[in-house]
């Protein structure tokens, strides 16, 4: 009677949801926000590659091969480490509590940050359609931002099926629209043009590297949903290497899919000089009406991204809350829709503090949304380099388990060493990812390592003042 009591109350306390295989890689997908990825970022890359433009879709597959080799390992110790809690629970199991607590301080402030970026973004391109499209009044950036993140932050309270399906039939279309970007490329331009190996020397191919790097981030998504989708055993490493593997096709071939319009002689200088209209413009030639719809919809995609890192950020504040390492409200669950829904409101009420914080400063969306971006990629471009250690170091600690060297040793340390090259890249093109001064990107890097010995030491003082509580990091208290 006793046992049944404590496993009802145990599963009426947890997330709950029925995510399957799709629902995963498009929240994955949702992430970085296809239409603006390839409309404003891509087109972008070309400019900043300049002579070796025609190296940019190589790129993805640079990233992609990082990224797969960090999975082969990943996936693989999710299927015997099966506690919730993403990279968090991840890093403590292979490096310690005191690693995983600064890991999760680390991400959880790299997703807050990282999802500032779309409420001024949104407000960028909402304008533009209210104004140019159908208009209307001008709308202040801070309203337009203000409603977006009210409009998460509902869907965010809610039970995680009600976001997938929406991120899912937004990801279905935001594809499509993009397949007929490249047909048009392709069918248009000079046919399929041969693409170029850039030099990794290059301060262009760095930059561009971290950019991309970003257009992956979320894929850590498809373990953090752990609670809340269906037969987790083989539906996150199933997810995990369709999201690799298919975001990096999906973005070569629209990055190919310039280079082969404009041609390789030509690619550089025409992105640089209307990278932020090239794709309307491409698809104009398709049919303008369409292109109008399309420049509507990037809202909606700004949305999705949105919405998709709202409730990864979520469920670090949530799994904090659980292991009562921050105020344990915020692991509360919803009682109807199963839903972390405290942790969705503060990250909502965060958000909206921060955007209000700098109303007064007159800094606009078009100087917000890149500071907001390169924090938060630094942020995960660290974490994803102490997961990638902690992979290595929980195999060499856990031998009782019959996998390959290869699995467990070989492709982890590959993907160790191509996120430490893209860790060493960022530092030293912090000012570029962050498109802050000088002295303001010293203050930024500065605050990011403090944060990081933060966490370190929290975790220090909780193993000496609250023990209980240094014992409950890395959601020990889950059982499946």
């Amino acid at each position: 009677m006793s046992k049944n009591m404590n496993e009802s109350t145990l599963s009426a306390d947890r997330l709950r949801g029925n995510m399957g295989v799709g629902a995963l890689v498009m929240s994955v997908l949702a992430f970085s926000g296809p239409l603006l990825t390839v409309s404003a970022f891509i087109a972008l890359y070309y400019s900043l590659l300049g002579p070796e433009a025609a190296g940019v879709p190589v790129v993805y597959i640079y990233v992609t091969l990082v990224l797969f080799f960090f999975a082969i390992g990943f996936s693989k110790m999710g299927t015997v480490m099966q506690r919730p809690g993403g990279f968090y629970t991840y890093v403590t199991e292979g490096l310690g509590r005191n690693f995983g607590l600064m890991t999760a301080v680390l991400a959880l402030g790299g997703y807050v940050f990282i999802g500032l970026f779309a409420p001024p973004c949104i407000a960028l391109y909402a304008q533009n359609a209210i104004e140019n499209i159908f208009h209307g009044p001008h709308i202040h950036w801070y309203a337009i931002a203000i409603i977006s993140v009210l409009i998460t932050t509902f869907f965010a309270y809610r039970k995680i099926d009600l976001s997938a399906a929406v991120l899912f039939w937004v990801m279905v279309f935001e594809s499509a629209v993009i397949l007929i970007f490249d047909g048009v490329c392709f069918t248009h331009g000079g046919g399929f043009e041969p693409v170029l190996i850039p030099s990794i020397a290059t301060d262009g191919f760095g930059i561009v590297l971290l950019f991309a790097v970003g257009n992956f981030f979320g894929f850590e998504a498809t373990v953090i949903y752990r609670e809340e989708c269906r037969n987790p055993q083989k539906t996150i490493p199933r997810a995990t290497f369709i999201a690799v593997i298919g975001i990096g096709l999906f973005y070569f071939l629209a990055a190919w899919a310039f280079l082969s319009f404009y041609g390789a002689d030509k690619v550089a200088v025409a992105l640089s000089e209307n990278a932020a209209t090239s794709f309307m413009d491409i698809l104009a030639t398709f049919n303008k009406g369409f292109a109008d719809v399309i420049s509507c919809l990037i809202v909606t995609s700004l949305l999705a991204s949105q919405l998709s890192i709202q409730n990864v950020a979520t469920r670090y504040l949530y799994s904090l809350g659980k292991d009562n390492v921050f105020p344990s409200f915020l692991g509360k669950v919803h009682k109807k829709h199963y839903s972390p829904f405290m942790a969705a409101t503060t990250v909502g009420v965060v958000w909206a503090i921060v955007l209000t914080i700098f109303l007064p400063t007159g800094k606009g969306p078009d100087y917000l949304y890149p500071l907001f971006a390169g924090i938060g990629e630094f942020f995960l471009v660290m974490i994803v380099f102490l997961a990638s250690l902690a992979v290595i170091a929980y195999f060499r600690k856990n031998k009782q388990f019959n996998f390959s060297l290869g699995t467990t040793l070989i492709a982890p340390i590959l993907g160790a060493i191509g996120v430490a090259f893209v860790l060493i890249k960022a530092v030293l093109n912090f000012t570029v990812l962050t498109n802050a001064p000088g002295i303001v990107s010293v203050l930024i890097f500065t605050a990011i390592m403090l944060i990081a010995i933060g966490g370190y030491a929290y975790a220090k003082y909780l193993k000496k003042a609250k023990p209980e509580i240094y014992g409950c990091i890395g959601r020990q208290e889950f059982t499946e």
